[in-house]
């Protein structure tokens, strides 16, 4: 397995910082791990169920922008935030994004859950030719 990939302090773009924080996603995921302790990836969503590849994407991101710190514990990537380095980088805005995200969260409430797929039986009456379709041939 290849090492992963942590920026060093001086390397951490705003540009990447802000875009991984863009996501709805990731901001839930720096919210929860906002608490200071390491935290596994599935651990740190625990109001989304989203698929394993879909975490470990979003993971990347943070990662990759500098945001998290992963290390590996047994079977498990375990994960924190880079508050020291991002306070030196660029002081207040981590503050300034788990502030605000925390007041937006609550007016909001809770995320929304993702639809269910549609039956088997369900897609197939949606794919039921119309009349007219059965018409022109």
């Amino acid at each position: 397995m290849r090492p992963l990939h942590h920026p060093a302090t001086e390397d951490i773009e705003l540009t990447a910082v802000l875009y991984a924080l863009a996501d709805p996603v990731r901001l839930r995921l720096i919210r929860g791990l906002s608490r200071d302790k390491p935290v596994s990836c599935v651990g740190a969503c625990v109001e989304d169920e989203l698929p394993r590849a879909t975490l470990s994407r979003h993971f990347d991101v943070l990662r990759s922008a500098g945001l998290v710190r992963t290390v590996k514990s047994g079977t498990q990537y375990l994960n924190t935030l880079r508050c020291d380095d991002l306070e030196l980088r660029f002081p207040g805005l981590l503050r300034a994004v788990l502030a605000g995200c925390g007041a937006a969260a609550a007016a909001a409430g809770p995320a929304p859950k993702p639809a269910a797929k549609a039956s088997a039986a369900t897609r197939r009456r949606g794919a039921a030719r119309s009349p007219a379709a059965k018409a022109r041939g």
